[in-house]
């Protein structure tokens, strides 16, 4: 059974999302005088709040799911050196590498952060396609989850991120883990493997987005190392033991350096404030 298709809600010690994330136009001749009572004890309500100094903020949070899903796949791309390369798409294929274990390293890795601080579990992403996964989507997508094994008050999303390409300077893009190169004229060329990815705290009940991060270095840059050339297989399916143990360190190394940070945007890292209420959006 999904979370959709659970009969009855979970009662968990929190406010509802619906205050935050309601945003249908009202048409204040139509309200009934019932309706406009209750608007006008809600205003009342939030002024005596306001004048009291308290922040209007998002859930209670106390304990978190945890869905990694950006180690699955390895990209490859690489920008020949060509006329108007801009013009067309650069060269892109990708390697499955769901056996490298990097989002069960990642999962554990959040646990070890936020265990201290919150009831943290890992959740069930069995036959997901998370390639799918937009934020257009994302509300759907948690909703046809299935139910964690207990209660938890927010999913937290490890998903792929698409930035613009910090390594070779191109017009295009890069997303998820990946290996980059672009080749210059003269035979120079840049390589570079990068982790591009994003933190979401959602709702598990609405699948709403309480806040999002991408991750990023200290100094807001694509997280990316400078690799050398011998790094770049003939083909991703001809990736030899030594290459794929490079790689693999180096995703990791790069979401070492970044997931703690990115955790602090979402005011769940351990250098920031506890997260016992969230503001809605960041």
């Amino acid at each position: 059974m999904n979370r959709q298709d659970a009969k009855a809600p979970r009662i968990r010690d929190r406010e509802p999302f619906g205050l935050w994330y309601s945003h249908a136009p009202l048409a204040p001749w139509r309200l009934g005088g019932s309706i406009l009572l209750s608007l006008c004890s809600l205003f009342a309500l939030f002024a005596s709040t306001a004048s009291a100094g308290t922040k209007i903020t998002g859930p209670s949070i106390h304990s978190i799911g945890i869905i990694a899903a950006v180690g699955d796949t390895c990209m490859f791309e690489r920008v020949p050196d060509r006329p108007f390369e801009w013009i067309a798409p650069p060269e892109a294929s990708f390697l499955e590498i769901s056996d490298w274990g990097i989002d069960a390293v990642v999962t554990r890795k959040i646990e070890d952060l936020l265990g201290p601080r919150y009831r943290v579990q890992a959740i069930d992403i069995s036959h997901q396609d998370f390639d799918t996964w937009t934020n257009a989507s994302i509300t759907r997508h948690i909703r046809e989850l299935p139910l964690p094994e207990t209660p938890i008050d927010a999913d937290l999303l490890v998903l792929r991120d698409w930035r613009s390409d910090a390594i070779g300077k191109s017009d295009h893009a890069v997303g998820g883990l990946g290996l980059y190169r672009r080749d210059f004229d003269g035979g120079r060329e840049r390589l570079g493997v990068f982790a591009s990815y994003r933190l979401v705290l959602a709702d598990p009940d609405t699948g709403a987005i309480i806040a999002e991060a991408p991750a990023l270095l200290s100094d807001g840059s694509l997280p990316w190392l400078s690799v050398a050339t011998s790094l770049w297989p003939r083909t991703q399916n001809e990736i030899t033991d030594a290459q794929r143990r490079v790689l693999r360190s180096d995703f990791l190394n790069l979401i070492d350096k970044t997931l703690p940070g990115t955790l602090d945007k979402l005011r769940l890292g351990s250098s920031s404030e506890p997260a016992g209420k969230l503001k809605t959006r960041y």
